[in-house]
């Protein structure tokens, strides 16, 4: 399984002299503390409210970003309604180029929420709030689909490093998640089973990957970056996917939690009080110290 983290140290470089320029739309990404930055292989993945915001790779050598054309649409401050005729549409205002994107570059990250799933959206608030999370939406090679040409990914949603050096995945699900609750099985078992499956498997590539990606983070300029250079030089791996359920109101927590607990837990052959089962109600209250629980 390939799972790279580098960039070319052209692309780094060319990166580096962009955060240079204080009001470049680089500059203006890498110390928002409201983003979180993948980096896979010469590729970055730039997430904003859940959803990406751009995709930049180095190509011919050159920078190219991509975003989706529905996060360009800018809606008028003063009066959202435009004219339609018989034949045509008043135009609507668009984001224009990179420059344009900086310009506008709240209204874009707004428009983006629009669009995405309050599920991801925890996760990046989870990722954000915690320094210690060094990964989201990490892909995993998986069995490869009846007539297809490649394998499916399985993206885990987050991964962490404590303090003490012990990588850890995590899988988030919210309350009303179907699959967290079943009359026999869980879903989420099979997948956690499979997430486990993966990792053990390709344990060796997993963590050459993300020494690779701490060197990139040494390398480049900015404050997303430099808060993320862990503190230590080796770290092993946590051998089960932690799952965290949250969104949850007191009610729910006292009738419906425990039963779809006890569910997970049989399925995966945990206790109900695992610490690699995390139950929170409002996921920003989350700290590091439960994550990392137990290790």
């Amino acid at each position: 399984m390939q799972f790279k983290r580098v960039l070319s140290r052209k692309f780094i470089d060319e990166l580096n002299n962009l955060y240079e320029d204080r009001n470049s739309w680089w500059h203006k990404i890498v110390d928002d503390d409201e983003v979180f930055i993948l980096i896979r292989n010469n590729r970055l993945h730039v997430l904003a409210n859940g959803g990406l915001l751009l995709q930049v790779e180095h190509t011919r050598g050159s920078i190219t970003c991509k975003t989706h054309e529905e996060f360009l649409s800018l809606r008028s401050e003063n009066n959202p309604y435009v004219v339609l005729e018989e034949d045509q549409t008043s135009p609507i205002q668009r984001v224009q180029g990179l420059s344009g994107l900086a310009k506008h570059y709240q209204k874009v990250k707004r428009r983006i929420k629009l669009f995405t799933g309050r599920e991801k959206q925890v996760v990046q608030d989870l990722g954000l709030g915690i320094r210690q999370i060094i990964d989201l939406e990490a892909g995993l090679a998986g069995r490869k689909r009846r007539n297809a040409t490649r394998s499916g990914a399985r993206r885990i949603d987050m991964a962490g490093i404590s303090d003490e050096g012990i990588l850890v995945f995590f899988e988030v699900k919210l309350f009303d998640n179907s699959e967290i609750r079943s009359q026999a099985t869980p879903k989420v078992v099979r997948q956690l089973q499979e997430y486990e499956r993966l990792l053990k498997k390709f344990q060796r590539e997993v963590l050459n990957g993300y020494n690779e990606q701490f060197k990139m983070y040494e390398r480049l300029n900015g404050n997303f970056f430099r808060k993320r250079i862990p503190k230590i030089n080796e770290f092993e791996l946590h051998p089960r996917v932690r799952l965290i359920i949250t969104d949850f109101d007191g009610i729910q927590k006292t009738f419906l939690l425990p039963k779809f607990m006890e569910g997970i837990s049989q399925g995966l052959g945990w206790s109900v009080d695992s610490p690699d089962l995390i139950t929170v109600g409002k996921h920003r209250v989350i700290k590091k110290s439960r994550l990392f629980k137990g290790l």
